[in-house]
């Protein structure tokens, strides 16, 4: 009876430890679990910010986990629109489903320098990306007076959201590529650069019978083409009869080489405000 009596309790005794055991390691999962939810809220809610290197692999960002392995590169235009050669180049992304980023001027948009609304509003109702360049292509933000450099960017941001209010205007990339790193570090945009240079702006002449140079436009596509790898952001100016003739080509050879071209925010995932970046991955 009594060997009975302790056998009953050393099994209702591991029988406890057991039931405890699983409650405190359920527990446990619940708790992270709701962590786990706490944090990705507070991460969608929360106002962008600037991330760690170790969140894009480093200050350019890093790999895209959702490209399925594909080739993938930004097609960027800086300094338009143009009424003719951005709606053209638009035309020659929509034949393989691709889209580009322009990083316009906002007196080319507004009407005060060009009247290039319509060519805006056509790039962006085709699924295009509208970024900011300047207002006036005539101040480098290195070294104006700070509220010139604000109104560069707000007015521009102003123009472009006259035309497309959709638009969700996220980039900038600063003229001639200067900036601080101050100036960086407190935009509330993200600063795009680029890591190929078409040099477009350097081969724009026609022949000397006026002719298209063909030997200027297979320049342009030599400087990106013998360049570009997955990840690149390249760097054209839509408003050059040239570089619309190169981008033909490019677009084409892109497309047969298997690369997808898309938005620089496609591209670097969203890229955070107040971050440098020039490509996707190192």
């Amino acid at each position: 009876m009594r060997k009975n009596i302790m056998m009953i309790r050393f099994v209702a005794s591991v029988l406890i430890a057991a039931f405890s055991l699983f409650a405190f390691a359920g527990c446990d999962f619940v708790e992270g679990e709701e962590l786990s939810t706490r944090k990705n809220y507070k991460n969608s809610s929360s106002p962008v910010s600037k991330p760690s290197q170790n969140q894009n692999g480093n200050a350019n960002g890093g790999a895209n986990s959702n490209n399925n392995g594909k080739k993938r590169v930004a097609l960027t235009f800086d300094d338009g629109p143009h009424n003719v050669r951005t709606k053209a180049i638009v035309d020659e992304l929509s034949k393989y489903g691709y889209e580009a980023t322009f990083f316009v001027v906002g007196n080319r948009v507004d009407g005060k320098a060009y009247s290039g609304a319509e060519a805006l509003k056509y790039a962006y109702d085709h699924g295009n990306e509208i970024a900011i360049h300047g207002y006036t292509h005539a101040v480098y933000y290195h070294d104006c007076e700070q509220d010139r450099y604000e109104r560069e960017l707000s007015r521009t941001y102003d123009a472009i959201k006259e035309v497309a209010s959709g638009a969700k205007v996220r980039l900038m990339r600063p003229i001639g590529g200067n900036i601080t790193e101050a100036r960086v570090e407190s935009c509330p945009y993200s600063v795009i650069m680029w890591s190929v240079d078409s040099e477009d702006w350097k081969y724009k002449g026609r022949g000397e019978n006026g002719e298209l140079a063909e030997e200027n436009i297979n320049i342009i596509v030599e400087n990106v083409m013998s360049q570009v790898s997955s990840g690149d952001i390249i760097l054209m100016h839509d408003i050059y009869e040239n570089t619309y003739e190169a981008a033909k080509i490019i677009i084409e050879r892109l497309h047969n080489e298997g690369y997808d071209l898309v938005t620089v925010s496609d591209l670097l995932n969203n890229p955070a405000a107040g971050v440098r970046y020039s490509r996707k991955g190192s």
